[in-house]
């Protein structure tokens, strides 16, 4: 009898891990995922920040540079639920955006009509005389 161990990798599984979701996330919404990404991570740091002055009074630079490194490291320890949270954020801000941009359609006839002398003068261009 042959023995062959069940693959255990997520990979060999079929699930994708975070870093392959994170990757095919990139490539379909593009620099939405980073904008999301970037602006949680700065809603978290001064948050952090913030909470943190309210709640500790220190004096002098050391005191503010201090609070800001605290909220920093907190900030990198809420990475994962940070990178999750994206995941699941991202394709309904992407699709908001999609919905909401407008895209220009000129039928190609419209596109090669140039304009009259009433509709230059309309644009603040002065009449020829």
């Amino acid at each position: 009898m042959e023995f062959t161990p069940k693959p255990s990798s997520p990979a060999a599984t079929g699930k994708p891990t975070l870093k392959q979701r994170m990757k095919a996330l990139i490539a379909e919404s593009g620099a939405i995922v980073l904008w999301v990404y970037f602006g949680i991570f700065a809603l978290v740091l001064v948050s952090t920040a913030t909470a943190l002055e309210m709640g500790v009074k220190l004096d002098g630079v050391a005191g503010a540079a201090g609070i800001w490194g605290a909220a920093y490291v907190f900030t990198k320890l809420t990475q994962p639920l940070r990178i999750a949270v994206t995941l699941a954020v991202t394709p309904v801000v992407a699709a908001f955006l999609r919905r909401f941009r407008k895209q220009p359609q000129l039928a190609p006839e419209l596109a090669m009509v140039e304009p009259s002398v009433d509709e230059l003068s309309a644009t603040g261009r002065q009449r020829e005389q």
